[in-house]
């Protein structure tokens, strides 16, 4: 993500991101320690200058995605952070036309509540125990 963000800060200025990225170590190395260490929305941001991030669908296996869309009976939930109002409803959107039931947890900050390891992470929760779980 540092990468890719120095390789196309450019053409990305006042854009829309979309973090839906987890951090690991074993794969990425030191900076996604430090990206966990600040909360992974912050450091995203910071790897996207100039963009308008909102962190969501990290909390959901790509199983999910696919086979769990658009399903019978209630929605998965999916937790969505940001601090630009305008980008987390194109966001919210998005997540309710794949097939799921945003749930606005707060600023860009608060996207660690549901960053990988938490008890929100990967469990398929409904938006209801996605709030319940988070004390929304």
């Amino acid at each position: 993500m540092p990468q890719v963000g120095s390789d196309n800060s450019q053409y990305m200025h006042g854009k829309v991101v979309i973090d839906c990225g987890n951090p690991r170590a074993d794969k990425y190395g030191p900076m996604a320690d430090e990206a966990i260490a600040k909360g992974t929305g912050v450091a995203s941001a910071e790897f996207f200058p100039g963009t308008r991030l909102v962190r969501a669908f990290n909390a959901v296996s790509f199983s999910m995605v696919e086979d769990q869309h658009h399903r019978e009976g209630v929605l998965i939930g999916i937790p969505v952070a940001g601090d630009d109002v305008e980008a987390v409803a194109i966001t919210e959107r998005l997540v309710r036309d794949a097939g799921f039931d945003p749930v606005y947890v707060g600023a860009l900050s608060g996207g660690r509540r549901f960053d990988r390891g938490t008890d929100v992470y990967v469990r398929g929760m409904t938006a209801a125990e996605l709030r319940q779980a988070l004390n929304l």
